[in-house]
């Protein structure tokens, strides 16, 4: 699964709200050591809701090839705390009008978020059929 979220550019992150309301926003992020770390500021309605309520999704973009991933993201602290995430960043997201949506660029990203998968669907459209799995990640058990 990792492989499938690593070179993805941009990702869906679903949170839910106080209130119960969902609540969805493009993030960038990166696999790490074959973990995945998303950043935002805590000012932001994601990070507001990862506060009260730490259970997410991550979804990649698109609808063909799709990995849907559910799970907990933990607060790590600011991204200053995790410099090899930060360069991880910095090496994925290199074009140069990146660096002002980067942790290295912008010192208003403060929060880092480790991201903690207990399940996962994925699929490929074109061959639905043979290619569907669901993983239980946290029992290490997998469905087909």
């Amino acid at each position: 699964m990792a492989g499938r979220l690593a070179p993805a550019r941009n990702y869906w992150l679903g949170t839910t709200s106080r209130d119960g309301s969902p609540h969805a926003a493009p993030v960038w992020g990166v696999i790490l050591d074959d973990r995945f770390y998303v950043y935002t500021e805590r000012r932001t309605a994601k990070a507001k809701n990862l506060a009260h309520d730490s259970r997410a999704v991550v979804h990649l973009e698109s609808a063909e090839e799709v990995v849907i991933v559910h799970g907990r993201l933990d607060d790590v602290g600011g991204p200053g705390d995790q410099p090899g995430v930060v360069d991880a960043l910095s090496a994925k997201y290199d074009a140069p009008e990146d660096d002002q949506y980067l942790p290295s660029g912008d010192e208003s990203f403060d929060v880092l978020y480790l991201f903690r998968p207990d399940r996962a669907l994925l699929w490929s459209l074109a061959d639905y059929e043979n290619t569907q799995k669901r993983w239980a990640i946290d029992q290490g058990s997998r469905s087909d």
